[in-house]
């Protein structure tokens, strides 16, 4: 194994502690298949650079790294840069409108070089032949002058999706508070959080937990997608509805609750799985 490979999974197991602890806010996702597109982009940072490879046990090139990510999501791309920048997709000429889940593609005169996936903040996911790993690259000059265009490849929907998850991962460490004030973000209680997520992406929920519970459409546990909204009951809440939270794959949850304020929690732990009372579909 290489050094660095050695390195990165010392600092793996040494977070995944800490996480466990309660010190590290983020989640620890093995799965990726009920997670936005962005988000499993994400956990590939760190993965082996390996050319003609597509998985993250073998490592990725910098298609590979694209066709895996979009699979996992239900997107079936081709396995080459070529043959991904020709796709049947919606072709973004201009870097000041790429979006959050978009591919770029990057080169010199007519041959491609490389391509990523825009996470926003001018920022790029790409498989890097000359760093070894996947790594998240910011769009500087020379990658700007070496720009050939994006492919759109994500849904509307699916776009929705990543733009939920992102703006709420903004927050995170952002402190609890029981009945903070709707319309500052300063502090938030857990029904004013995801008040203020859904406002910003143009969806009006109710202030209190309770009555987001009747919003949207019923979805059964086994079948969330990333966005929905989780309910479940607190101690205080005498059996009713207490809590919210949003969903964001693999068993996880954005929400604010107690010491921590905003975090990741997974749904199937102790103590939410005891207290899980419902979920709905808000995205329509």
């Amino acid at each position: 194994m290489k050094k660095s490979n050695l390195l990165r999974t010392a600092g793996v197991t040494t977070a995944m502690s800490l996480m466990l602890t309660g010190v590290f806010a983020v989640p620890a996702f093995a799965a990726t298949d009920d997670m936005d597109a962005v988000s499993i982009a994400k956990e590939m940072v760190g993965k082996d650079y390996n050319s003609g490879s597509a998985t993250p046990s073998k490592g990725f090139d910098a298609s590979g790294l694209i066709s895996y990510v979009y699979k996992m999501t239900n997107y079936s791309l081709p396995s080459s840069l070529d043959a991904q920048f020709a796709m049947n997709k919606p072709l973004i000429k201009s870097l000041n409108d790429v979006k959050e889940g978009d591919v770029l593609f990057f080169g010199s005169g007519s041959k491609l070089n490389t391509a990523g996936i825009y996470i926003g903040d001018n920022k790029i996911i790409l498989a890097s032949k000359s760093d070894d790993e996947v790594i998240t690259q910011t769009l500087t000059s020379s990658f700007k002058n070496d720009f050939k265009g994006a492919r759109r490849v994500l849904s509307a929907m699916d776009q929705k999706r990543v733009k939920l998850v992102l703006d709420a991962r903004k927050y995170l460490g952002t402190p609890y508070d029981f009945g903070a004030k709707y319309g500052q973000t300063k502090t938030f209680d857990c029904s004013s959080f995801m008040k203020t997520i859904f406002a910003q992406n143009g969806i009006t929920l109710p202030r209190v937990s309770r009555d987001q519970a009747l919003e949207g459409k019923y979805v059964s546990k086994s079948n969330l997608e990333t966005g929905d909204l989780v309910f479940f009951t607190t101690k205080d809440s005498k059996g009713k509805i207490g809590h919210v939270g949003m969903y964001v794959g693999n068993g996880m949850m954005i929400h604010t609750y107690g010491e921590g304020g905003v975090k990741y929690s997974s749904i199937n732990s102790d103590w939410w799985k005891d207290h899980y009372v419902t979920a709905r579909h808000i995205l329509n």
